[in-house]
């Protein structure tokens, strides 16, 4: 069940190197003003769409065991939603404390209760509930409680998905039909409905599970898939081709309907799920996936994700006078290898206080019985 599967490496790292693009570009200032509307805004604010790569890998890893001739059965939900806590969990609780930290030394704040409130905000996962952490250095981490929010619900999906007459397809299916309109009709009724408690609503709703479970069903149809139909070639089967190449089309032919009401978050889902799955497909990206310093980056690739909006907002100041293009460069190298550093740092010190904290068994008696 521990099957390496190289283009994932590959494709992981591409989806961090977007979202950490995508940040940068955000913060770019006149850089960014002076592109606004043209194809490279769009493209960089577009690469925030490495999450949805993420959350569909997410759940074809956690769903290959599932898959295949003998599938392991339906978890237990405790002891899987404790053991994916501890492999999430003490890497973020490093990443808070000591960015919330530094933010409160090099932006020299003085809101202490503030500060103190964030920081338990971004410990109890209350990011996607509230508008307040979207505005600071540390956004990003709304992300970490999506994931635990689909942490708690995968052991009922997998019965979902394993019962007889369903499987991946129909879970995603049904989720898709149901949740993507009701996204799309929130996402319009909230812009129509400027400050009002609804907007926020309507904002708040995309970040949260209901307007995501699609993308995740969607990465365990494809681990049914690979397990069905893997080999040269494409490795996920006629229908999920299909399905993917028709809605891909829908989506762009929808947009050039003068008058047609937006599809919402639908999509860039299905845009970057087609994407996800082109690039499985691809022969080169196995063997990019083999390169040692691409495995390197994929595995320390959930630390960059914490470190870096943190660190961007930390080299802005101290680069505002440079020309903005030489600001950028700056920034992507600057910002990279400390993003780098910090993952590292952050998988040590995750490896370290794991080792203390998790409970062992009590001495004379066998770890497993």
């Amino acid at each position: 069940m521990k099957r390496d599967i190289p283009q994932l490496h590959a494709i992981r790292a591409l989806a961090m190197a977007a979202i950490f693009f995508h940040h940068l570009w955000q913060g770019s200032g006149a850089l960014r003003r002076g592109y606004a509307g043209t194809l490279l805004d769009t493209a960089f604010l577009d690469m925030a769409l490495g999450v949805v790569v993420f959350n569909a890998m997410t759940a074809f890893l956690m769903g290959v065991p599932y898959c295949g001739d003998q599938p392991l059965g339906a978890p237990p939900p405790g002891p899987a939603i404790r053991k994916r806590l501890w492999r999430l969990y003490p890497q973020y609780a490093l990443a808070v404390v000591g960015f919330t930290g530094l933010s409160v030394a090099v932006f020299r704040l003085t809101d202490l209760g503030g500060v103190c409130w964030g920081m338990v905000s971004h410990l109890l996962f209350l990011d996607t509930f509230q508008v307040s952490p979207f505005y600071g250095n540390m956004a990003a981490f709304w992300w970490l409680g999506l994931l635990v929010q689909f942490t708690v619900v995968f052991p009922w999906l997998v019965r979902w998905m394993l019962r007889p007459g369903w499987g991946p397809a129909g879970c995603f299916l049904v989720s898709a039909a149901i949740l993507w309109p009701l996204t799309g009709w929130i996402q319009a009724r909230g812009a129509a409905l400027p400050g009002t408690s609804f907007e926020t609503f309507a904002f708040l709703w995309t970040f949260n599970l209901p307007a995501r479970l699609p993308e995740f069903c969607c990465g365990l149809w494809l681990a049914k898939a690979w397990h069905d139909h893997g080999g040269p070639g494409w490795p996920f089967g006629r229908g999920v081709a299909v399905f993917l190449g028709g809605t891909c089309l829908f989506t762009w032919v929808w947009g050039q309907v003068p008058g047609a009401p937006p599809l919402g978050h639908m999509t860039g889902a299905i845009w970057s799920v087609a994407v996800f799955a082109a690039l499985f497909a691809l022969p080169g990206m196995a063997a990019l996936g083999r390169l040692r310093a691409v495995r390197r980056v994929s595995t320390l690739s959930y630390g960059i994700y914490l470190a870096h909006q943190p660190l961007l907002s930390f080299g802005g100041p101290a680069t505002a006078g440079l020309d903005p293009w030489t600001r950028f460069v700056v920034l992507t190298l600057g910002a990279g290898t400390a993003s780098l550093m910090a993952a590292w740092l952050l998988e040590r010190g995750a490896a370290w206080l794991t080792e203390r904290l998790r409970p062992h068994p009590r001495a004379g008696k066998p770890a497993i019985s």
